[in-house]
């Protein structure tokens, strides 16, 4: 066969085979294969066909399309093998990898990549956005005893705010954080609204070790962590107005241990990597569990805890470190409403009169504090008991 007829076969078997490897997960269309790695992964659920033409069908249908493209699993786990299993670095760059398996999220909004920098002592509220707080918590704290409802602002500790020494230098020393320097701008009344659960946390780190607040593939709290965030706000709410069951507060009701897991949400759900990185998750459950306790899915952003033993009802705006202080809470309440949601809305507090009115945030959202309230002079407004 002559040099030139070679030459032109090559090229073209080297076109077929290009558009055969690009056009195989399009030809396996609806086929995931099997999953070849340490467990099954965890994602969002596929997107649904478009229903009907709009502005942003095409988008919707490019999420169908992707969802459905045979062989993904593979490709994921072909992707997490050469970015974290040979590089050694993360897949989303929300994530920072610290020492000793320790995963944490940015801590400055959504800023990517993450660099820390609240961590690093360079995330700070301007002048006027310190007034703008410190006037919208005392506009809300007058408000709330105006209509005779407590309401109060726990923020969450960011994972690094306890597990630094996982993060920076610890020998260098932790700079001041951009909640250390708010703490310490607001005046009186604005800082009676809000709870900074930060010292007893780091108590507790010390006196529960080994076993952590925070998971080290987890971007939340674990159910210890939970437990003094929930801690933390009855305290609170004690001194304000009579709380039933207040012994529960203490951890001699609850047994705590810890158990191996494939991982937490940033292990499993963003990085696609479950058993990758060694970690426990830490548990803690009531030694009498509540009888007749319901957990109702009122709508999307609406759940319902109903205890017959509790009384009174606490509305909870939150956002998803809400999830595992809910069970707790729902021991001294006969109704516990957590609505997804960044700031105050008096309507909804109108709506169920609750005993007392929760906001709970994440240290790295701290910047929704800068948000009004809505429709906060409802609040007084009679409303169904």
């Amino acid at each position: 066969m002559r040099t030139d007829t070679i030459r032109s076969l090559s090229r073209r078997l080297t076109v077929l085979i290009y558009f055969a490897v690009v056009l195989l997960p399009v030809a396996l269309f609806g086929y995931d294969g099997p999953w070849v790695g340490g467990g099954n992964i965890s994602i969002r659920g596929k997107a649904p066909f478009p229903s009907k033409f709009t502005p942003g069908t095409f988008k919707d249908f490019d999420e169908w399309f992707a969802d459905r493209v045979g062989l993904r699993y593979p490709l994921i786990y072909a992707g997490t093998e050469l970015h974290i299993g040979l590089l050694h670095r993360p897949l989303d760059r929300h994530i920072l990898f610290g020492r000793d398996n320790w995963m944490f999220w940015t801590d400055d909004q959504e800023t990517v990549p993450a660099t820390m920098a609240d961590s690093r002592g360079k995330l700070r509220f301007t002048p006027p956005e310190l007034t703008r707080i410190d006037a919208q918590l005392r506009t809300s704290r007058d408000q709330f005893a105006a209509c005779g409802i407590p309401g109060v602002i726990i923020i969450a500790p960011n994972k690094q705010s306890l597990y630094g020494e996982f993060l920076i230098n610890a020998d260098a020393g932790s700079p001041p954080t951009r909640l250390d320097t708010l703490m310490n701008a607001l005046s009186g009344p604005a800082k009676a609204m809000i709870i900074d659960p930060r010292a007893m946390m780091r108590a507790a780190k010390l006196s529960h070790a080994p076993l952590h607040l925070y998971n080290k593939t987890e971007s939340h709290w674990n159910a210890l962590g939970a437990f003094y965030g929930y801690v933390a706000i009855i305290s609170s709410l004690t001194r304000m107005t009579p709380i039933a069951r207040h012994e529960l507060t203490s951890l001699d009701h609850y047994r705590v241990y810890s158990r191996r897991y494939p991982g937490g949400d940033m292990a499993v759900r963003v990085l696609f990597s479950p058993w990758r990185f060694a970690d426990d998750d830490v548990l803690v459950e009531p030694k009498l569990p509540i009888p007749g306790l319901e957990v109702i899915q009122v709508a999307h952003e609406h759940t319902l805890y109903r205890n017959p033993q509790g009384k009174g009802r606490l509305v909870l705006f939150g956002d998803s470190f809400a999830h595992a202080v809910m069970p707790f809470l729902a021991q001294h309440f006969n109704e516990v409403h957590r609505f997804t949601g960044e700031v105050f809305d008096g309507s909804i507090i109108a709506a169920y009169r609750p005993a007392a009115v929760v906001l709970l945030m994440v240290e790295r959202y701290a910047n929704r504090l800068l948000r009004p309230p809505i429709k906060l002079a409802q609040m007084c407004e009679s409303a169904a008991q």
